[in-house]
């Protein structure tokens, strides 16, 4: 039942997104193309038998990496990109020995590439909120769908390093306790993508900075004190 209420969900944003699709900025709109492929790859590993499926689950870890990379690529500016690059090698090497160290890692549902991905969605969230503070007082969060945005990854990808890290240690020595889980793993992901949702329905590019009012335009005469 979760899962259909979680396709739905994801449906909603695709349909959301393109209807305000001339209202949105740059970098939501390349969001929508990760919601577009978390459909597809969700309902492909639904059909799939659970081998197929984990390693369907591996291939999206990965390509959700690089999705988000180019969203924080367009969204942060470019005193912030090195942060960009960081991540990114960090989880290519992290991915590279552990590969080397299990050759079957991709065949099992180990998903320690997940807390990698974590990791570096946790960092690059976070600098968005550093640069967030660092904006003047005029800036509006109403029509910034990106606050929305990193809002849900700053409290999904932190609270799926537990299920991800622990997943495979779960499996083999309590596996109805990971099961138990799952239901946890769904309400992130429906939090994730009703503020998904909520960015693509408020985003509006080119309103997100409101300028102070000129007193020298008011049409009046200024006097000194």
């Amino acid at each position: 039942m979760l899962w259909y209420i979680y396709i739905l969900l994801i449906c909603a944003n695709l349909f959301i997104a393109l209807l305000r699709w001339k209202y949105l900025s740059k970098p939501v709109k390349l969001l929508s193309a990760l919601v577009c492929w978390v459909l597809f790859i969700e309902i492909l590993r639904n059909r799939s038998g659970k081998e197929t499926a984990g390693l369907l689950t591996h291939v999206n870890i990965s390509a959700e990496l690089l999705f988000q990379f180019a969203y924080y690529y367009l969204l942060l500016q470019k005193k912030y990109h090195s942060f960009l690059y960081i991540g990114f090698t960090f989880y290519c090497t992290a991915l590279f020995v552990t590969w080397n160290r299990y050759p079957h890692f991709f065949m099992e549902r180990n998903y320690v590439d997940g807390v990698f991905l974590g990791i570096c969605l946790t960092l690059w969230s976070a600098i968005f909120f550093y640069g967030l503070v660092q904006k003047p007082m005029q800036y509006s969060l109403r029509t910034d769908g990106n606050f929305r945005i990193n809002c849900g990854n700053i409290l999904f990808y932190p609270g799926t390093l537990l299920l991800f890290g622990l997943g495979s240690y779960m499996e083999n020595v309590n596996p109805e306790l990971r099961q138990s889980l799952k239901p946890l793993n769904y309400g992130l992901n429906l939090t994730l993508y009703a503020l998904y949702l909520a960015a693509f329905y408020r985003d509006k590019k080119n309103e997100l900075i409101k300028p102070l009012p000129d007193p020298s335009r008011s049409g009046g005469v200024l006097t000194e004190q």
